[in-house]
């Protein structure tokens, strides 16, 4: 069977759409281990008695989830790129794209590689989880 170029965009849209909700489910993941992270530190903060084995557990815990994170992000942005390649490639080809393939392709960068470098929102936002849960971690209580 061969499949033509209209039917190669959508295969695309479709390709784009499953890794997405593949996406947000390691987003909820993600979302729930940020809480379950909040849950240890004020855990360790409101018990006195944590010896320095569960801080360490808790501190490599949290940062290994603000890794996570970061990965999430940053292959979120390396498939969205990728998208833009494959409708670059298309339209490299003398296929014309719909316009919301043209729109995804203005917005991205299709040649960019995976980089786990945070845009600045992205870093203060896990910089701040960070700052909570290792304060917690490791002030005692007075």
């Amino acid at each position: 069977m061969e499949v033509s170029f209209t039917d190669m965009e959508i295969q695309i849209w479709s390709v784009h759409w499953i890794a997405m909700g593949s996406l947000a489910i390691a987003l909820a993941v993600s979302i729930f281990s940020v809480w379950v992270g909040f849950r240890l530190s004020n855990g360790v903060y409101n018990s006195g008695e944590s010896n320095i084995i569960a801080k360490i557990a808790v501190t490599v815990f949290n940062l290994c989830v603000a890794y996570f994170l970061l990965f999430w992000w940053a292959y979120m942005e390396w498939h969205i790129n990728g998208v833009a390649n494959a409708f670059a490639e298309l339209k490299a080809t003398g296929t014309s794209i719909s316009p919301n393939a043209q729109m995804h392709l203005d917005a991205s960068d299709p040649a960019a590689p995976l980089t786990l470098a945070p845009n600045p929102i992205q870093g203060l936002f896990i910089l701040s989880i960070l700052v909570i849960q290792l304060f917690q971690t490791w002030m005692t209580k007075k």
